[in-house]
């Protein structure tokens, strides 16, 4: 009789794909924490320097940085466990 395991076995494509999937969500609350700094930084510029106001380009951009990396992260491990197994 055989158990099927709960996680997945090491070094099989199920595993790589959950370690992408884990460091594509890492990488993306990773951006997200910079965005939120990035805005932060933006509302307290605008409260201290008169006249001064928040770049929503910039903060777009810093976001879709965020969203790219982490995309990019997801896809070079996966090539990379593919490439290693």
């Amino acid at each position: 009789m055989t158990h099927s395991s709960p996680t997945p076995v090491p070094g099989s494509r199920a595993e790589v794909r959950a370690d992408a999937r884990s460091r594509a969500w890492r990488t993306t609350l990773q951006g997200l924490a910079a965005v939120v700094l990035v805005a932060v930084a933006g509302a307290v510029t605008n409260s201290v320097i008169a006249g001064a106001v928040i770049d929503w380009p910039v903060l777009g951009a810093a976001a879709g940085t965020a969203a790219l990396t982490a995309v990019a992260a997801y896809v070079q491990r996966r090539v990379e466990g593919h490439s290693s197994g």
